[in-house]
């Protein structure tokens, strides 16, 4: 079996200096849907009947709302809510109400960008463990790195199968980076605070300073607009 996706991609945002080049590349993806659902896909049937059935979450309305279509924008909502409105009648039994609560509660749960982002980077994360498994030179790749933020390494984790024969060995290094990194990171953290105590106070910060907002992004991944 070939490669899910094209790996010049990969290859790019592994070079870049981060703790996550998996967010780098989702960044991108999202940015795809973005356009595509500002533009085209409105006219689209499809893809109106997608987002009536699954809407935007809060933060992709937010994005989508920044951007210069509003009108694509209004017209997708105004599909959504079309749908959303049959749980909108009025309720004649507490029993009705709780049936009503739990579909409105799941319906704020789904996404269409969510969605389809997600399925494009599952097709990342198995042709990364194909790349480990049939080119040489990505170890080297993904053992300098930086890791990953705890989403993208448990979903490297979860697709290591796809390394194939190389599976024990993907895994075995992708933990080790990922350990590592932590620790290093750990540790700028550690000189952080210190500096904050008055006997360190000439000790250079170095890359401490930035510390903190990159142990976000490794626990909770980039943050962007």
């Amino acid at each position: 079996m070939g490669y899910h996706i094209d790996t010049g991609l990969i290859k790019d945002k592994f070079k870049v200096d981060c703790e996550c080049p998996l967010c780098e590349i989702q960044q991108i993806v999202e940015e795809q849907f973005l356009h595509e659902f500002l533009n085209d896909a409105v006219m689209e049937d499809n893809s109106r009947i997608r987002v009536g059935k699954y809407g935007f979450c809060a933060k992709h309305f937010d994005m989508l709302f920044s951007r210069q279509n509003k009108l694509s924008v209004a017209l997708q909502i105004g599909t959504r809510v079309d749908v959303l409105s049959k749980y909108l009648d009025e309720l004649s039994s507490a029993k009705d109400a709780k049936k009503i609560a739990n579909a409105l509660s799941d319906a704020q749960k789904s996404c269409v960008i969510c969605s389809l982002t997600e399925e494009s980077m599952v097709k990342y994360y198995k042709t990364i463990a194909q790349m480990f498994e049939r080119e040489k030179t990505f170890y080297k790749t993904l053992i300098s790195s930086k890791g990953f933020c705890l989403h993208h390494y448990s979903e490297l984790l979860r697709y290591s199968n796809s390394a194939g024969f190389m599976k024990n060995e993907y895994v075995k290094i992708l933990s080790g980076v990922q350990k590592r990194n932590v620790e290093r990171l750990k540790g700028e953290l550690k000189d952080f605070c210190d500096k904050h105590d008055y006997r360190n106070a000439l000790k250079p910060l170095g890359t401490a300073e930035t510390a903190l907002p990159r142990m976000r992004e490794k626990l909770y991944g980039k943050k962007y607009d």
